[in-house]
């Protein structure tokens, strides 16, 4: 009877994260949601088209070096390994979202459940976000292991429960980490801040750990053949992680050994997780409802404190543009789920490319001139293009409208233009996205060398393009916003916008950059990017007349 409820509870979870079961009805009943859902399938196929078989050669090379090395097991655990580091960074956020901030618990907490059962339901949900990660790069480098080996029926059985377990061990990382933390701050006032603060610096310290100290890499390359030995040094940090990291070191046992011994390493791989779950769910049982109960009545008395302070704002002494601008910023920094996301995505860019650099000073190889080399004629580009990402991609834009949730009600009724709504949320946009384009333009000022005169072309163009593409993302977010979101998470995250966003992006930067490699060949870049920034401009008047109108027509709609 157990075991049905919580199958139960976890099918309900799932059908309301993924909106199975409404979906279905309006691609069965309304017409209008099937060009989204179809636009959607084709962006993925796009995506995997294009992704699939680079990532494969990528694999192929890898494993024949691998091979060379006789050091083939290594290859397996360092993919689970690093399968594993990547779900841990994307779903920390994604798992305070789904046991803290969603709604759903307020019925929830009322049902004859027990905490380990309403954790088990949660956990269903947020394994299945993270398993896509585990499919896109795990599972492709398994089976090309087993084809290249020409491995038997066995191996693949294994590989099947290695791949559906690999996203427990960081899922569970993270879960121990943040209930007790969690119920230790449970009485301050900004709890919610303070739990993504110290998961944010426990992502930090990781990062640093790995990739900043020093016995990462004991080979010293001299030239870019060494790489691949680098890389694959059974001394570095790299491979000793993959043997200290529990699911690599269990979950490769269990694919390299046959017969009894496969057996008997796919008990203990299983058996592992096993071991830690029940410590979670024990851990849960004492904590979690209670920490719950008091994020719902900190939650409930800053949606009444929010309310008031909208009222605030409107009846003070203030223009209504400037009155919309401080309510964009109040509902943003009052929400921890969007300042954090929106702060670290405007910074992630830039602090990768310093990270590639320290790197790259680090191991003795200059990377920037062996793989930059070639594009080094446009390096103005590629400042544009590290600047326009980072401007790009804080996830406020594609998430503009969606953001507002049931606020949009609020919107609706104030005596305000579209015009005056659009021109509040670009510039608040604009103004957190300044972060990423000033930060990404340094940054490639330094890693290039450019002179004043290029740093000024560059940064004015970075702004244009960065206009844009902000603005662009904004209108798509206008044609297909989501509104009825129960978790922050899905409005920014979670939203199918910035998947479309993202798509758009990278592939109007790829196509620029081929355009400007081959124009410059013609033409000096200078002029390159002067005309390039004045048709922009136009692109840009242009964007925001549509987005003006869609503006109009969304807040017309029910």
């Amino acid at each position: 009877m157990r075991m049905k409820k919580l199958i139960s509870l976890s099918l309900i979870e799932l059908d309301q994260h993924y909106k199975i079961s409404k979906n279905k009805y309006l691609l069965k009943h309304t017409k209008d949601e099937t060009v989204p859902f179809f636009a959607l399938i084709a962006v993925l196929a796009t995506m995997i088209i294009i992704y699939f078989p680079f990532y494969l050669d990528f694999i192929r090379v890898n494993l024949e070096y691998y091979s060379l090395k006789n050091i083939e097991p290594l290859f397996v655990a360092e993919f689970i390994m690093i399968t594993g580091f990547i779900g841990f960074f994307l779903g920390a956020f994604v798992l305070i979202g789904e046991f803290f901030l969603k709604k759903d618990m307020k019925l929830l907490i009322t049902l004859p459940l027990k905490p380990s059962e309403v954790i088990l339901g949660k956990l269903s949900v947020v394994l299945c976000d993270q398993m896509i990660i585990s499919l896109i790069f795990l599972l492709p480098a398994l089976i090309y292991f087993g084809i290249y080996n020409h491995l038997s029926i066995g191996y693949y059985l294994s590989m099947i429960l290695v791949v559906l377990f690999s996203q427990i061990f960081p899922v569970l990382l993270v879960l121990v980490f943040i209930l007790p933390i969690s119920h230790l701050f449970k009485k301050l006032k900004n709890k919610e801040l303070i739990l993504y603060i110290l998961t944010s610096l426990l992502m930090v310290l990781a990062l640093i750990y790995i990739f900043s100290s020093k016995d990462i890499f004991f080979i010293v390359a001299t030239n870019p053949q060494d790489m691949p030995d680098i890389y694959i040094n059974p001394q570095g940090i790299f491979s000793r992680l993959a043997w200290i990291y529990p699911p690599a070191f269990l979950g490769a046992k269990s694919l390299i050994n046959t017969n009894i011994y496969r057996f008997t390493w796919t008990i203990a791989f299983i058996g592992f997780h096993i071991i830690l779950l029940t410590l979670s769910l024990y851990i849960g049982e004492k904590l979690y409802y209670s920490t719950y109960v008091n994020f719902l009545e900190a939650s409930t008395s800053a949606e009444k404190k929010a309310s008031k302070n909208i009222d605030l704002l409107f009846n003070k002494a203030l223009s209504p543009n400037k009155a919309l601008l401080k309510r964009e910023w109040l509902y943003f920094l009052k929400t921890p789920s969007f300042s954090v996301n929106g702060f670290t995505n405007v910074l992630i860019f830039p602090g990768l490319c310093i990270l590639l650099a320290i790197i790259d000073a680090g191991i003795g190889i200059n990377l920037q001139k062996e793989l930059v080399g070639p594009l080094i004629k446009i390096k103005m580009f590629l400042v544009v293009f590290i600047s326009a990402i980072a401007g790009s991609l804080s996830g406020l834009s594609y998430s503009c409208f969606s953001r507002e949730g049931k606020f949009i009600k609020e919107l609706k009724v104030l005596p305000i233009t579209s015009s005056q709504i659009v021109i509040s949320k670009f510039l608040h946009i604009m103004q957190l996205s300044s972060i990423g384009i000033i930060s990404g333009a340094l940054i490639g000022y330094i890693l290039f060398n450019l002179n004043f005169l290029e740093f000024i072309n560059v940064l004015t163009f970075s702004i244009i393009i960065s206009i844009f593409f902000n603005l662009l993302q904004m209108l798509i977010d206008a044609f297909k916003p989501t509104f009825d979101w129960d978790n922050p998470q899905k409005a920014m995250k979670q939203n199918a916008n910035g998947l479309f966003s993202i798509l758009v992006i990278f592939g109007i930067l790829i196509l620029l950059g081929f355009l400007y490699y081959y124009i410059s060949i013609y033409f000096d870049l200078h002029f390159v990017l002067i005309i390039s920034s004045c048709i922009f401009v136009i692109f840009d008047i242009l964007l925001y007349k549509l987005l003006k109108n869609r503006t109009t027509k969304l807040l017309k709609e029910d």
